[in-house]
């Protein structure tokens, strides 16, 4: 994904997270996932916050980081890499301070060993049906990240066979409201047509580990484009 299209899409994110922010003053979650057939892939993370909050609590709101020096330390592990980080506010209403982060995965079943992903279970299984995704955020998590809303996106290199989101072509959608998770948490579930074989059309782990983080503040203005991620059937 290049500067511009990561830019635009930030944009259309965050007019989404103003309307859900102020009526919460919590954390709106966006994640757009891809995910090869070996469990491989990249995890495109938005969140964001009131400013005051962000400032309240030292650039760290449970697990979640504000600053280039947290980014670095709560989303780097040994199977995760950050590849892209930017930290902006809207330029016209700086009340709200987002944050962008690419990551490149290289065992999805390890995830939780960055502490951004804390009270995040996810997993990536061969089974006789084929390869089974699994991703769970606990109730602790959306309590210790005090989230709001959580809209998750995932698209694979295989065919999707079965899911719980609603399914569009290979991308699988699931959106929850904190306040109505289920007492297990919220979790997301896809059967993949595949044996684990890829082609890696969505990065390797050797990449992830070659390329340089990138951390940004910036103020940006909204640009609202026809693409995004939302997907106005959920």
């Amino acid at each position: 994904m290049n500067q511009k299209s990561f830019l635009n899409r930030l944009n259309i994110l965050l007019i989404f997270f103003v309307s859900f922010i102020f009526l919460g003053g919590a954390v709106s979650y966006v994640q757009d996932a891809s995910f090869n057939n070996n469990g491989t892939g990249i995890i495109s993370l938005t969140y964001s916050a009131k400013t005051s909050e962000v400032k309240s609590s030292n650039n760290l709101i449970g697990n979640l980081p504000f600053s280039q020096d947290k980014i670095n330390e709560y989303f780097n592990s040994a199977n995760t890499k950050v590849t892209k980080a930017i930290v902006y506010k809207n330029k016209t209403d700086t009340t709200i301070t987002s944050v962008a982060v690419e990551i490149n995965v290289s065992n999805l079943n390890k995830l939780k060993d960055a502490k951004a992903f804390t009270g995040v279970e996810a997993g990536w299984i061969k089974s006789d049906t084929g390869m089974v995704f699994s991703w769970l955020f606990t109730p602790a998590h959306a309590k210790t990240n005090s989230i709001l809303l959580y809209q998750i996106g995932v698209t694979f290199e295989g065919e999707i066979k079965s899911t719980t989101g609603v399914l569009k072509d290979n991308q699988a959608n699931w959106y929850v409201l904190a306040s109505k998770m289920n007492p297990g948490g919220a979790y997301f579930l896809a059967t993949i047509k595949s044996d684990g074989t890829t082609k890696n059309p969505f990065g390797t782990s050797k990449e992830s580990g070659a390329k340089k983080t990138t951390t940004q503040t910036k103020t940006e203005q909204h640009k609202p484009t026809d693409s995004g991620f939302f997907d106005s059937s959920l």
